[in-house]
């Protein structure tokens, strides 16, 4: 597993642009199929995201696949349970300890130009966003970089949807100016797995299948249990749509007030050197603990101590509420 250092001095909304060659008015842009694809997988969290690319990287496709992990804490987990199908451990790449949509996004670009100048060539890249992340300044970096506009392609942003849990994380009352992730994920994707439906009744299911239906009209919704899929459905399909992306968020493609971010782009993209909004991915309330111990973990005991810890922030919150 390659792990990427973090830079805690950058700023969260400037991309990192190292020097691109400059391609020649003559020369013709890279066409879509001389690009490698990539999968941006979401989700909130608990959806089954890791399950899925365990999943893709045990399937018989035959394909050489690298995997970024994104993860929220300081500790990673999931690129150890990723690494185990991984046949070699260098293609698993981490970014941890922070949202690959805003404060660890530079590393988002890092990763992808140490996967470019790789010898070895991969046929499909995966990136695995943490379940905090907005994914429209994830798909951002593929328009806003030229040797990654070279390089890659979105081939589809993949969203798991909890059929159990999603209807409370879309219905989440967020701050003012604040971004309600889950709806993001929902809306952004052109493709939603629609996961753990063997936990809910048949009229839930069709509750939740009209309620994703109602913020994302025309994204394809793959019902699973425990994120089995058929990968022809999800692999190189090629659904990412910049227009249909246009159509849910107008200013995709604007990204914050200043233009810092664009310094060095070609004069040849225009598109990407509009001025940029900023929208506000509030992690307020959100933090990360992390234990490091040697030798196995009893689980049951770990539950048994989470179920009373649980019990007790209830209890404290209910106590804390005012009783008219």
């Amino acid at each position: 597993t390659t792990r990427l250092p973090h830079n805690p001095l950058a700023s969260p909304f400037t991309l990192p642009l190292s020097p691109s060659p400059t391609r020649n008015m003559d020369d013709a842009a890279p066409s879509d199929a001389e690009k490698v694809p990539v999968t941006i997988i979401t989700g909130f969290l608990g959806a089954g995201k890791t399950t899925l690319v365990n999943h893709i990287l045990k399937g018989d496709h035959g394909m050489i696949i690298a995997v970024i992990e994104n993860e929220f804490g300081a500790v990673s987990i999931d690129d150890a349970l990723v690494g185990e199908n991984m046949k070699e451990k260098e293609d698993v790449i981490t970014m941890d300890n922070g949202c690959v949509c805003c404060t660890v996004r530079g590393d988002l670009v890092r990763a992808l130009l140490t996967l470019k100048d790789r010898p070895k060539k991969f046929d499909h890249i995966i990136i695995e966003t943490t379940g905090l992340a907005d994914p429209a300044p994830v798909a951002f970096t593929f328009f806003i970089n030229p040797e990654i506009a070279d390089a890659f392609r979105i081939d589809s942003i993949l969203c798991l949807a909890d059929a159990k849990h999603i209807a409370l994380h879309l219905e989440e009352e967020k701050a003012d100016g604040a971004v309600n992730e889950a709806v993001s994920q929902v809306a952004f994707a052109d493709r939603i797995l629609l996961n753990k439906i063997d936990l809910v009744s048949a009229e839930q299911l069709q509750d939740v299948v009209d309620t994703i239906h109602s913020i994302n009209a025309v994204a394809d919704v793959i019902q699973t249990t425990n994120s089995v899929v058929d990968l022809t459905r999800i692999l190189g399909v090629s659904s990412f749509s910049i227009e249909k992306t246009l159509e849910v968020d107008p200013e995709f493609l604007d990204e914050e007030d200043s233009l810092k971010a664009v310094e060095g782009v070609s004069a040849g993209n225009e598109t990407a050197k509009k001025k940029i909004k900023k929208k506000r991915h509030d992690l307020t309330g959100v933090s990360s603990v992390g234990i490091l111990a040697e030798g196995e973990l009893d689980f049951t005991a770990v539950n048994t101590f989470m179920m009373k810890l649980l019990q007790v922030i209830v209890f404290r919150v209910e106590q804390s509420v005012p009783v008219s």
